[in-house]
């Protein structure tokens, strides 16, 4: 995950809403996530999914913003190009708001990617979430100013969809 945001380009980090000049160093990001997994799930400032396809780590989720039992945030990278457009960014993003509904009791899984960042929106719209507003901020330490939509979906409308 540190090496897909540290080893990409300026263009298409600032495509996802990232300032580059923002990203930490490898050896602090590491240190900092592997503080954060060995918390309890309670106390945990974000919480990862791998995704792996034939075997090869392609991309990951988190959750941050974690409220157990109440909502959390989720981000979405699917690290490998081939595999975009392929269909296979929803159905990762699928199977991690499982494990984040049942994992942590959450009532609401939202998402607010960059409102310029069509494939991360498209993606939400396709599993079902509601575009709730379309607001300006700086949605992370690592992100710059920006337009972001927030996305929302309740377990019960998660629940109905995936039947």
């Amino acid at each position: 995950m540190i090496d897909y945001f540290l080893g990409s380009s300026r263009p298409f980090l600032e495509g996802m809403g990232v300032e580059p000049s923002r990203l930490p160093s490898r050896a602090d990001w590491l240190r900092a996530a592997l503080a954060d997994h060995e918390r309890p799930d309670a106390d945990k400032s974000r919480f990862y999914v791998a995704w792996l396809h034939d075997g090869e780590l392609v991309g990951h989720s988190s959750l941050s913003h974690i409220t157990p039992g109440e909502t959390g945030l989720c981000h979405l990278h699917l690290w490998r190009p081939v595999l975009r457009r392929s269909g296979r960014g929803a159905a990762f993003l699928a199977a991690s708001i499982d494990i984040y509904f049942e994992r942590f009791g959450l009532k609401t899984v939202a998402c607010q990617p960059y409102a310029e960042n069509p494939a991360a929106n498209r993606v939400l719209t396709k599993l079902g979430f509601r575009l709730v507003r379309r607001y300006r901020t700086v949605p992370s330490d690592i992100a710059f100013e920006q337009d972001v939509n927030r996305h929302e979906i309740d377990r019960a409308e998660w629940s109905a969809l995936r039947g």
